[in-house]
């Protein structure tokens, strides 16, 4: 794994992303109550990461998500730049979307609304794990351990 490490309970942040490696997978994760300026402040630290590769798969964890309160016109402004990010001319990349009902759903749905222009940006959501990497091409366990520790910190934090 490259990219962030989860130190401790206090250091998850409500939008973060790491990198796990064999084959390459940008894994963004969200927790608790999210803003457009969290969103924001996160996707640009990620485009300046130099471990981003053109056409990498990414896997967006918003089973985490508890609420959520966005300025469209501000979360939309920034989207329509996501093309600088994103370029058309690398080719297909496959967006996976781990979004259970409820908040997480809702965010993944506004998450993926801005995407419908891309003709290579492919999004499929899945409501739960097991098909999350289904989609993906099936179980990795490095996934599988981020995504717990990850549960596990924020239980922890609950507490």
């Amino acid at each position: 794994m490259t990219g962030r490490l989860l130190v401790g309970v206090n250091d998850v942040m409500p939008v973060d992303y790491t990198f796990l490696s064999n084959p390459s997978l940008a894994v963004i994760y969200y927790h608790g109550h999210i803003t457009a300026d969290e969103l924001i402040s996160a996707a640009t630290r990620f485009a300046k990461e130099p471990s981003v590769e053109p056409g990498m798969t990414h896997f967006f964890d918003f089973s985490r998500v508890s609420s959520y309160d966005i300025d469209y016109p501000k979360y939309l402004a920034f989207m329509a730049q996501l093309a600088d990010i994103y370029p058309q001319n690398i080719g297909e990349q496959l967006f996976v979307f781990y979004a259970p009902e409820g908040p997480a759903a809702e965010m993944a749905e506004m998450a993926r609304r801005p995407w419908e222009w891309s003709k290579t940006t492919i999004i499929r959501t899945a409501f739960t794990l097991d098909n999350a990497l289904h989609i993906l091409g099936g179980r990795r366990e490095d996934l599988i351990e981020l995504v717990d520790s990850l549960s596990e910190n924020t239980a922890a934090r609950s507490e």
